[in-house]
């Protein structure tokens, strides 16, 4: 019964709300490294949901993973808002490394639509390490997209995004179609 009506509650989410699903690529960036990554996400006016994901073959094998969801939670106009959101990542694999870096970090900051410019910037706390950091950089999030303006008749988006994150430096180009 709980299937059902999770299935149930997903389904009239799609339906009712013009949500867009993201796939493309990603660059992450590691300490002295770089990995490309798949990028999967779902968006809507006031939610996103990313995720970039990639493997590491040295020296074992594991996955760098980027997770981020964020809200709209108070609108200013119809440009700009403040969003809260959580981000997860899992980096940092070098073969110096003697484990990986997991991250937990919630963050607030002023996100900002115009035509085909988004400007997310603001500040984060991290919920998950064990001793912190004096260094602003790794507490400050920062994303901008720009959308492609798209050819005639075209449904879907193309987008690119930069976004620094506690340290993190990472590149994305991925389509973004509507689901309806």
């Amino acid at each position: 019964m709980k299937k059902i009506l999770f299935i149930f509650f997903i389904v009239f989410s799609i339906i009712s709300f013009s949500i867009n699903f993201d796939i493309g690529m990603s660059i992450l960036t590691g300490e002295n490294n770089w990995n490309m990554g798949l990028r999967l996400g779902l968006e809507e006016n006031n939610f996103e949901f990313s995720s970039d994901i990639t493997y590491v073959s040295t020296p074992s094998f594991s996955f760098i993973t980027v997770l981020d969801v964020s809200t709209s939670i108070l609108k200013i106009n119809e440009y700009s808002n403040v969003d809260f959101g959580i981000s997860w990542f899992n980096d940092r694999i070098t073969e110096e490394a003697t484990e990986n870096r997991s991250v937990f970090l919630m963050y607030s900051g002023l996100k900002i639509k115009l035509e085909n410019i988004a400007l997310k910037a603001g500040f984060g706390y991290p919920l998950s390490q064990e001793t912190y950091s004096t260094n602003l950089s790794d507490y400050i999030f920062f994303k901008i997209s720009y959308i492609v303006p798209p050819p005639d008749d075209f449904i879907d988006d193309l987008k690119l995004e930069f976004r620094f994150i506690n340290g993190r430096k990472d590149f994305s180009l991925y389509f973004s179609e509507p689901i309806r």
